[in-house]
């Protein structure tokens, strides 16, 4: 009869440790958005966001994690990544508030630090299709003709005013 009582004593604790532990998606992605803050503890963000998409792939915020992921990949020179999960978002969350950005930047990075001028023009174009009252829409507007074209070529710098 003890041992019955012992294992139902230590069924409850595990049972209540378990049901501790267990984070709202709040506050996981809370906790995620801190370690991602902290240059030091981007890893520690990627497992913890990985978690919570893990855990909760409907949740409104796992848009908002998916672009924490792809912001890190980029801190951490990692473009090809970033790209795939901003495209991941899109896949997944089509409709999500940041499928604009995510588009934009995909468009960027190929542009920028891939040299895939091709997919550059094809992304901004999308951006430009999809998200047509976006400002990033305007953005893309102005820079799709110009994919591949050194600022200089096409930005018009103004001159500081000259004092009298």
């Amino acid at each position: 009869m003890n041992s019955m009582k012992t294992y139902l004593m230590l069924a409850l604790v595990c049972w209540g440790l378990a049901s501790c532990s267990q984070q709202t998606p709040e506050q996981l992605y809370a906790q995620a958005e801190a370690a991602a803050a902290d240059t030091t503890s981007l890893d520690q963000a990627v497992n913890q966001l990985n978690s919570f998409l893990q855990r909760y792939p409907q949740d409104q915020l796992a848009p908002k994690a998916l672009d924490k992921l792809a912001l890190i990949a980029q801190k951490k020179g990692d473009m090809k990544g970033a790209v795939e999960l901003y495209e991941r978002l899109l896949s997944q969350y089509s409709k999500c508030d940041q499928a604009d950005e995510a588009q934009f930047m995909i468009a960027f990075i190929c542009e920028e630090f891939l040299g895939d001028l091709d997919k550059a023009r094809q992304s901004y174009q999308r951006v430009i299709d999809l998200y047509p009252t976006s400002e990033l829409a305007l953005s893309a507007r102005h820079l799709l003709p110009n994919v591949g074209r050194p600022p200089e070529e096409w930005v018009k710098f103004q001159d500081a005013p000259r004092a009298p």
